[in-house]
């Protein structure tokens, strides 16, 4: 039986809340992870299968944390979903430059979040 996947949260609460809500049917195991540091640390000993992220969390610019884990060879492949709670032009180009695949504007869809998530597990 293969394993379920692994997806890495570091998100606020509210939205950790909402991002659970709209994955309560996946198969997978979500780990919340309280700040950027804690988040890079674990990730380079045991890459999980998605990353699903925010700007705003402690320690650690969500985009920064991105840009760590893209460039280190441990972690370079592991998708990352970016969640942006205003999303402009120029915040969505921010979230592809640190290396995001994805993003979704909060409050997203649940639909079509999850559709985002489908994606990049079945990579």
């Amino acid at each position: 039986m293969p394993k379920a996947p692994t997806i890495y949260l570091s998100l606020s609460e509210s939205v950790a809340s909402k991002v659970e809500e709209a994955l309560g049917n996946f198969k997978c195991r979500l780990i919340l992870i309280p700040d950027g540091e804690k988040l890079i640390e674990i990730s380079r000993k045991d890459p999980p299968d998605l990353i699903i992220i925010e700007k705003e969390i402690p320690k650690l610019d969500g985009y920064a944390v991105v840009l760590l884990l893209k460039n280190d060879p441990k972690t370079a492949e592991v998708p990352v979903i970016g969640i942006c709670k205003c999303l402009t032009d120029a915040e969505a180009e921010k979230a592809r430059d640190a290396g995001c695949d994805d993003y979704v504007c909060y409050p997203f869809e649940k639909e079509e979040f999850q559709n985002l998530v489908k994606k990049h597990l079945a990579r």
